[in-house]
């Protein structure tokens, strides 16, 4: 009932919007119902449709050791090269804070595989998904559908800690899917089932895809994401970019400077 009520108070302060603005009312139960379903459908191919590709992955690691997030602190930059082939990936450090080379992937990265597994892992029938569209919404310019997504800790693949700490966590929050084609650009989740006594207290993700050029196709690949963290007073925020798609063995364009990297 409490999630209901979440709902149905966004739908309502989203008819108070639209009243006021040229925006259409929601659609009705049963092509809410129609348009989650294909969601879901397009979801469900969006894995085999990507081909094998090489990009380069830019990592931002930042902490505010006050918890107040106003004192956050870039400290660590790391530059890779990754390479999806075969449904696998592979990564090679070009720098680290500056320096070139290194042998540890960033603490706490978001690789393409946590686009693609999460997708899977929302939309995949057998973890039952509960699924409302919300709201109508925006993402860089596209009318998108705002689709509530709570996925039960019971039956979800998504874990959080490391080592002997790991352990399966819910998910729940929006998922923006384009209205015209029902792909997804953007999934925005917070884990949800942590014991109040677990050392991380929270995990957010904010996942967005865009469509980037390899050979003489579009598909729609990993453009930004956002994590943020908490343990104890610790907050922790990485940024990641995906950039310079291609094919595998193509030569890579020339890394524009990163300024963030510089601070």
């Amino acid at each position: 009932m409490k999630h209901k009520a979440i709902f149905w108070t966004i739908s309502l302060a989203a008819r108070i919007a639209w009243a006021q603005a040229d925006v259409p009312l929601p659609p009705d139960d049963a092509s809410q119902k129609k348009i989650v379903a294909d969601v879901v459908a397009r979801a469900l191919q969006y894995s085999k449709e990507l081909p094998e590709f090489a990009c380069e992955v830019v990592t931002r690691r930042n902490v505010d050791p006050t918890g107040s997030r106003q004192h956050w602190k870039i400290v660590e930059t790391v530059h890779e090269e990754l390479t999806f082939a075969g449904n696998k990936e592979d990564y090679k450090t070009l720098s680290s804070n500056g320096k070139k080379g290194g042998d540890s992937r960033p603490t706490a990265a978001v690789s393409s595989a946590d686009f693609t597994n999460l997708v899977a892992w929302l939309f995949d029938p057998k973890n039952q998904t509960e699924m409302t569209w919300a709201n109508w919404d925006s993402v860089r310019g596209h009318r998108v559908h705002a689709i509530g997504v709570k996925l039960k800790a019971d039956r979800s693949p998504f874990t959080i800690g490391k080592g002997k700490n790991q352990m399966r966590a819910g998910l729940m929050g929006l998922v923006y899917a384009d209205s015209d084609t029902g792909s997804i650009l953007r999934i925005a989740v917070a884990a949800t089932d942590i014991p109040a006594k677990y050392p991380t207290q929270s995990v957010a993700l904010d996942l967005q895809y865009d469509f980037a050029k390899i050979g003489d196709h579009y598909f729609l690949l990993p453009f930004k994401a956002e994590t943020q963290s908490k343990e104890g007073k610790v907050l922790t925020w990485n940024e990641v970019d995906f950039r310079d798609y291609r094919k595998p063995g193509a030569p890579a364009a020339a890394a524009p400077k990163d300024r963030q990297a510089e601070r």
